[in-house]
C-alpha cells in the first residue's frame, strides 16, 4: 500500500537521527508496502464469502486491511501486538481500552485507528501514555508514536464508514491538542488501491483488471465498446499465449466464451 505522512513534533527528524529508531520504523512502512491491491482484494473477497455464508454483513476494507498488517508485523521479531500500556498488577484497568495494536523495543508505539472520529484524540492520546510518567506502572515505555489511519480517497474506496476519522481529520486535531500531545508522532494516511474499489451499495468489488484464481462467481463485465455481460466466471488463466492477456472463460447467456483483459472496462464480482 502506498501513503502520505506527517511530522508531528520532528518525529520524522528524530527518526532519522537515531539508527535504532529508523530501522523499525523501515520495518513497519516496508510491511505496509509490501501489501498489494491483490491481497487486499482476494483477502476481503474471502471475508466477505464468509460473512454471506453465516449470514452476517461486511462492507469495507478494514478488516482486511488490520489483518494483513498484523500478520506482516507479527511475523518480525521483537514486534508485539495487542501490547498493553501498563502494568495493571491489581488488575483495576482492564485491558482493551489500555492497549496499543503494535509496540517495538520500547522504542515505537503504534495505533491503527479506522474507528469513529470522536475517537481520534483518543488514539493521538495513547502514545502520550506510553512515553510520559504516570502513577501507574508501565508495561511499555515508548519513544515515538506512529498513527496509521485511512486517507479520504481510501475511505471512499474502500467503503469505509463516513464517520470514521481520516488522515486529513487527523492533521486537524494536532495544533489545538498540541499540550496535550508533547510527544513526536509520525502520522501515517493509507493511500486507496489503483486497481478496483467497494461499491457503496451493493459492497461488491469493481476492478479494472480480472482477479487471479477468482472461480466460481457471478459477475458482471462492463467492455470498453460499452456492452455488459452478466454471467459466471468458470475458468481463469494467468497465461499471456501468443501475446494475449490473461482472460477468462465466462459462462454467458448458456455459453462459455474466452474475453480477455483488454476488452474490458471494469468487472464487478457479485458476492
Amino acid at each position: 500500500m502506498q501513503f502520505r505522512t506527517h511530522s508531528h513534533r520532528f518525529a520524522e527528524a528524530i527518526i532519522n537521527s537515531d539508527q535504532a529508531l529508523l530501522t523499525r520504523y523501515k520495518e513497519f512502512t516496508d510491511a505496509l508496502y509490501s501489501i498489494t491491491d491483490l491481497e487486499l482484494v482476494k483477502d476481503y473477497i474471502s471475508k466477505k464469502i464468509q460473512h454471506r455464508q453465516r449470514g452476517t454483513s461486511f462492507k469495507s476494507l478494514t478488516s482486511t486491511i488490520n489483518s494483513l498488517i498484523k500478520s506482516r508485523i507479527n511475523s518480525i521479531p521483537g514486534w508485539n501486538s495487542e501490547v498493553e500500556i501498563f502494568n495493571d498488577e491489581i488488575g483495576i484497568l482492564g485491558n482493551t481500552e489500555w492497549r496499543l495494536d503494535f509496540a517495538c523495543d520500547n522504542a515505537l508505539c503504534v495505533e491503527v485507528a479506522f474507528n469513529h472520529g470522536e475517537a481520534i484524540a483518543w488514539n493521538l492520546l495513547k502514545p502520550v501514555l506510553a512515553f510520559e510518567l504516570n502513577h501507574v506502572k508501565k508495561a511499555v515505555q515508548g519513544k515515538l508514536g506512529i498513527y496509521v489511519c485511512a486517507t479520504d480517497d481510501l475511505k471512499k474506496s474502500g467503503n469505509i464508514d463516513s464517520s470514521s476519522g481520516s488522515f486529513e481529520k487527523v492533521l486537524r486535531y494536532l495544533t489545538p491538542m498540541m499540550n496535550q500531545l508533547t510527544v513526536p508522532i509520525m502520522i501515517i494516511g493509507l493511500e486507496a488501491p489503483t486497481n478496483f474499489f467497494i461499491d457503496r451499495n451493493s459492497k461488491n468489488v469493481i476492478s479494472k483488471s480480472f482477479i487471479p484464481d477468482i472461480t466460481d462467481i457471478s459477475a458482471k463485465i462492463q467492455t470498453n465498446d460499452g456492452q455488459e455481460l452478466s454471467g459466471k466466471i468458470i475458468e481463469y488463466s494467468h497465461a499471456a499465449y501468443q501475446g494475449n492477456p490473461a482472460s477468462i472463460v465466462f459462462q454467458y447467456s448458456g455459453d462459455n466464451i474466452t474475453i480477455y483483459e483488454n476488452y474490458v472496462n471494469n468487472i464487478e464480482y457479485e458476492i
